[in-house]
């Protein structure tokens, strides 16, 4: 009787961790979010006062499991003592941080007193090995590769990168039998036909060329399947999943091979999002409901049906601004087209024109409809003395067609509240070409300037607003 009172509150435990999970809300999340994560970037520095926090808890165990090119230490934290062996991994691409953030926040709920019978619940049937910055040259770099110039996710064959020997050596150690393989993915894919940005896109990677389900990946596939309608309720049409074509280099796939049920999770973009917290808050959440159905085994029960109902990405089809019905003169040609504008990074904000023409496929974080205003070129002001620049001057300026400054840097003293431009990289042409810096104005049919755009953010001069400042 006892052993059938025992599973009865095991299942119990599961379901209600479960639905903590599913109905938690973002201030409950916000209380139980790691703070001063929430960046642009992380890098060692970052996380290395945690990890020391936790080697002095009883419930983690922490293992510096080698060195980076650089000698920068790679830690392992474990959780647990379960036969069931889960590994997750993050920031094997320097520049990809949102998992790292998320793995912080399981770490600091998972530790919390009033999570014990939670953490007691699953930690008997799981130990969870965590690796939570497999890159740290590269973030210290905010590249994606290490400092060898090694993408060390097209290292499994090869091991050419310490880092790819150390999860190599460290997966064929452990023998998981689930692995979840963190990533984030450029901001541009959009969720299938949808206008809108994958968020979080899912995959279960192919362990042969043919693409084929067995036991393992039918595993990988029903935990998704289990996660998708809560996905769907929490971010409608955001919801992505990755290109399944078998990639042997890389280590998901080679870890599918092995008979590791892996999992990718890629962390994408959301409007009004800068450093992806809403990624970081799903990807937490996605970590506690995994746990408690591998626990129970409730994974099982989930349809494939879900999994395959997920879209695949749409690569390229989100822009970060979209001018719609902007007129063009090019010699004696007129035409009125779209023009895109992207970002061509996140860390440095250096916008450039993407395309031209018909846009209609596609979306975008900002669209504006600019009917009855025309492209011109803008002009360089000249730095010969001290210029003492206000918000009043700089709109001046700018009607009065100048949308950048050149000459010595000290010259120029700026309190203005607009985006100030000083020696760009690639200044304005006359004509908008593609990846030429995205800066130019907006004028009337009177030859007014109406407005600016400013290295990609748009500028109303009547109003003196931008219309699509940065983290909006």
């Amino acid at each position: 009787m006892n052993k059938y009172i025992a599973f009865f509150l095991s299942v119990l435990l599961a379901v209600v961790g479960n639905v903590k999970a599913q109905s938690m809300t973002i201030s409950d999340y916000l209380q139980q979010q790691q703070p001063g994560l929430d960046k642009a970037r992380l890098q060692l520095q970052d996380i290395e006062p945690l990890i020391k926090h936790y080697q002095q808890s009883s419930l983690v165990e922490v293992t510096e499991l080698g060195r980076s090119v650089e000698h920068r230490p790679i830690y392992m934290l474990r959780l647990g003592q379960g036969k069931k062996r889960v590994l997750a991994w993050s920031q094997m691409h320097g520049d990809e941080h949102t998992a790292t953030a998320a793995i912080f926040d399981l770490l600091k709920y998972a530790t919390a007193p009033e999570q014990a019978a939670w953490l007691k619940h699953w930690q008997s049937e799981i130990t969870l090995y965590l690796i939570p910055m497999l890159n740290p040259d590269g973030a210290a770099r905010n590249t994606r590769v290490n400092a060898q110039g090694i993408d060390i996710n097209r290292d499994a064959l090869a091991l050419q990168s310490p880092e790819g020997q150390l999860l190599m050596a460290t997966a064929t150690k452990l023998k998981p039998h689930y692995g979840f393989n963190l990533h984030d993915q450029n901001r541009f894919h959009a969720a299938g036909d949808a206008p809108n940005p994958a968020t979080i896109s899912l995959l279960a990677p192919a362990y042969n060329e043919a693409r084929e389900i067995n036991a393992s990946r039918k595993a990988a596939m029903q935990l998704i399947a289990l996660v998708k309608p809560w996905l769907d309720q929490q971010i409608p049409q955001h919801v992505g999943r990755y290109n399944d074509t078998w990639s042997p280099r890389s280590f998901g796939d080679t870890f599918a091979r092995m008979g590791i049920s892996t999992v990718l999770v890629e962390a994408g973009g959301h409007r009004a999002d800068d450093h992806r917290q809403v990624a970081r808050r799903l990807n937490f959440q996605l970590y506690v409901q995994w746990l408690d159905a591998i626990a129970s085994g409730s994974y099982q029960q989930a349809s494939l049906d879900d999994y395959e109902a997920i879209p695949f990405n749409r690569s390229g089809g989100m822009k970060d601004l979209i001018l719609q019905n902007l007129q063009l003169r090019v010699e004696q040609t007129e035409a009125t087209l779209d023009l895109a504008v992207n970002f061509h990074t996140e860390s440095d904000r250096y916008a450039r024109i993407h395309e031209l023409g018909d846009l209609s496929v596609h979306s975008a974080y900002h669209q504006f409809d600019v009917s009855g205003l025309a492209f011109r070129p803008g002009k360089a002001y000249r730095l010969e003395k001290v210029l003492q620049l206000d918000t009043a001057a700089h709109l001046k300026l700018l009607a009065a067609g100048y949308t950048h400054f050149s000459g010595e840097a000290k010259l120029l003293q700026s309190s203005s509240s607009l985006p100030v431009l000083l020696n760009p990289l690639r200044p304005p042409q006359q004509t908008p070409q593609l990846r030429q810096g995205a800066t130019f104005l907006l004028v009337n049919a009177e030859g007014e300037v109406v407005q600016a755009l400013l290295n990609g953010q748009l500028l109303e001069l009547a109003t003196g607003k931008v219309r699509n400042p940065l983290g909006t």
